[in-house]
């Protein structure tokens, strides 16, 4: 049984994995945004894999500045195992380079500065989930003519 089995709260809610190694910026992501979307939570790049293996992803959002493997190689390498999550970077830091690295490599639609602007960043993951959802059922048409003839 998965973890989205499990989960009480509506299946048209976007699952978001938030990834950023300060412990205190993912309880208040946690908590800012449990209501408006299921929310998992990732310290650095090895346990965002654990979580995009073991759940239904629709949006990956990462902060820029991480020991390791900065946010926007991250979301290279998302787009690379999984090209339809959408993906989207946040830092504090007005870092130029970085924010159009990610753009032209990571496939990134949205960027945010912190602190983030809660609307903001909810009308951004809900309209990526809309977005995710009419492919999926262009893709799910497309395939129903395909078999109809």
């Amino acid at each position: 049984m998965n973890a989205l089995a499990r989960d009480p709260r509506p299946a048209d809610l976007p699952t978001v994995l938030f990834v950023d190694d300060d412990a205190g910026n993912r309880q208040a992501f946690q908590a800012a945004f449990r209501h408006h979307m299921r929310a998992l939570l990732a310290a650095d790049l090895p346990e965002a894999w654990i979580k995009l293996a073991s759940n239904t992803v629709h949006v990956v959002i990462a902060d820029q500045r991480m020991p390791r493997t900065p946010g926007s190689e991250l979301l290279a390498m998302v787009k690379e195992r999984y090209p339809k999550v959408r993906r989207m970077l946040v830092t504090a830091y007005a870092d130029l380079e970085a924010i159009i690295d990610a753009v032209n490599n990571g496939g990134v639609t949205k960027y945010f500065a912190k602190p983030w602007v809660s609307d903001q960043l909810v009308l951004a993951v809900t309209q990526a989930f809309a977005e995710l959802k009419a492919e999926e059922e262009r893709e799910a048409y497309t395939e129903r003519l395909l078999e109809s003839n």
